[in-house]
């Protein structure tokens, strides 16, 4: 693991994150990695927030959680989601933000 994934992962502990904010993280990162080909998370980051969502689905509460398909949190995937301009919008904060961290993890 390079140090840039180290830093990502200590930026970001998603134990500790209220399942109704899993929502957000999983959509920008999925729209950073499907639509920008940016990496903002790690991929096992990523898999635990699907898992989480997944697991905690009934209880979670968000306005954009309509926009996330169970099947796709199964599949680990976000590929077909439709991401609306507040989403790509705070997607594009949050990598421009943490770019320093972020510089390394765009895909290969």
């Amino acid at each position: 693991m390079g140090s840039m994934e180290k830093e990502a992962q200590h930026m970001i502990d998603i134990q500790t994150i209220s399942i109704h904010r899993l929502v957000p993280y999983y959509l920008m990162s999925s729209y950073l990695y499907y639509k920008e080909d940016k990496q903002v998370l790690t991929d096992e980051q990523f898999d635990e927030i699907a898992k989480r969502l997944l697991d905690t689905w009934d209880s979670v509460v968000h306005m954009h959680k309509h926009l996330i398909c169970r099947g796709d949190l199964q599949a680990g995937t976000g590929y077909a989601i439709q991401y609306n301009q507040r989403i790509i919008n705070a997607s594009r904060r949050w990598y421009n933000d943490n770019a320093d961290i972020c510089s390394n993890h765009t895909r290969a």
